[in-house]
């Protein structure tokens, strides 16, 4: 006859139910944390990335003194002219971006918004991915005209809205009346709650 056996281990464990439980519980706790933490983390990564990864290029000249994309530094255009005498180079072409406050368009609530410039014509977004048409980017050409992230957080639906009826919005930028006159694809991010994308420099006023 086999000997039946003892489960010795699940024995001892369930010994003291409440200990058992606590230690679940904990185990759980540590867990589910250690999950939040990636999801930040991720959302971190992915929120500061999207227009890096939207830019139609194969090399980007940064200042040594950059940070991250909210918090950039200036530097001189001569060396995207030292660029363009190297071997294999087709082109090198500025592109200034910088936080800058503004009025929510609908509730008028002042928030940070990240604001992009460069010739459209040189196409430096690549239009498919933001989902922008060369006839939206052509708006910017005017003077104090933007184009507006279709995916900024929750509070500028509306802005988007009037937007995608084809509405001209108005609102202030560091206190100088703009236009919105049409629309493309990034996304908010931890340092800013939209992205504006314009033609002129310096982007933030003259």
């Amino acid at each position: 006859m086999p000997k039946r056996k003892i489960p010795l281990a699940w024995k001892i464990l369930t010994r003291e139910k409440l200990r058992l439980l606590t230690a679940l519980a904990g185990i759980s706790f540590a867990a589910i944390l250690m999950f939040m933490q990636l999801g930040f983390q991720n959302a971190l990564y992915d929120s500061n990335t999207r227009l890096n990864c939207a830019l139609n290029a194969d090399i980007v000249l940064l200042s040594s003194q950059a940070r991250n994309m909210g918090n950039l530094s200036k530097f001189s255009r001569r060396r995207l002219y030292k660029a363009m005498n190297f071997a294999g180079v087709k082109s090198a072409e500025p592109m200034y971006i910088s936080t800058a406050e503004w009025k929510n368009p609908i509730i008028r609530a002042i928030g940070t918004i990240l604001v992009v410039a460069f010739d459209p014509t040189n196409h430096l977004l690549k239009e498919e991915q933001v989902n922008v048409s060369v006839q939206s980017l052509a708006k910017v050409n005017l003077a104090d005209y933007y184009l507006f992230d279709r995916a900024s957080r929750p509070e500028y639906k509306g802005t988007v809205a009037k937007l995608e009826k084809g509405e001209t919005v108005t609102t202030e930028l560091r206190g100088r009346r703009i236009n919105l006159s049409g629309l493309f694809t990034v996304g908010a991010s931890f340092a800013s709650d939209s992205n504006l994308v314009t033609e002129a420099y310096p982007p933030l006023g003259r």
